[in-house]
């Protein structure tokens, strides 16, 4: 159970068992009540005591319902909220397993580990999760940009990020838009973190050399208009 999950249920504890004493303490009153109605009966006093208590009964009647009844309604609400955001999306799952015949566990991503690294702040650790994926699955373009992301972002290397990229771009053969994307990446590292002006005019007379007659060449030639410009 999560760290929030417990402290709804301590809280739901609580309120249950402060409903508990409220209602025990109501309940005691009543019977001492009860109790000294009797004494009173016997000692001949029933008469004025009942004229006395009248009042004080109905006061106490109501103090009892709301020491009871606000705690038992908060309780009744919260316990509701709780079973909507934790019960029922269980249910749920158990009834949709046995609908659909299937109890297989969905199989774990393999990045989680490298997401977790990045979020504890572990660079060097997730940069090996995802190469390890990348040399297994050369395609993943996501993977290749994390690398570059951590090393640019994290470790300030906007170098190393664009060295991360023209490898991953030239050791595999990647399709139209995936191969424009990461060009135009390293052209973008490379104008807003380093200034290179020629590096990226060279990256954009790659792009335009090497996927012509496609949208892409002709965002790298008016690219290229831009940077003459300057």
């Amino acid at each position: 159970m999560s760290k929030l999950g417990k402290i709804h249920c301590a809280v739901l504890s609580g309120l249950i068992i402060y409903t508990f004493i409220a209602w025990s303490g109501v309940k005691r009153d009543e019977i001492n009540l009860k109790e000294a109605a009797e004494e009173a009966s016997e000692n001949g006093q029933s008469d004025a005591w009942a004229e006395v208590k009248f009042g004080e009964n109905r006061e106490n009647d109501v103090e009892g319902m709301v020491k009871v009844g606000i705690p038992l309604l908060v309780t009744v609400i919260y316990g509701g909220i709780l079973t909507v955001l934790y019960v029922l999306p269980v249910l749920v799952d158990k009834i949709s397993e046995e609908m659909m015949g299937s109890t297989a566990e969905v199989d774990a991503d393999p990045l989680d580990e490298a997401r977790s690294a990045v979020a504890e702040g572990e660079y060097s650790d997730a940069i090996a999760v995802y190469r390890r994926f990348l040399l297994e699955n050369p395609e993943s373009r996501h993977s290749l940009l994390e690398i570059a992301k951590i090393q640019r972002d994290h470790l300030n290397s906007p170098v190393a990020a664009i060295s991360t990229l023209e490898q991953g771009l030239d050791e595999h053969e990647w399709p139209e838009d995936d191969a424009a994307f990461l060009m135009f990446r390293i052209a973008e590292i490379s104008e807003e973190d380093l200034a290179d002006k020629d590096q990226v005019i060279a990256v954009m007379k790659r792009v335009i050399s090497e996927l012509k007659g496609t949208r892409h060449a002709g965002n790298a030639s008016h690219k290229l208009r831009e940077l003459e410009e300057c």
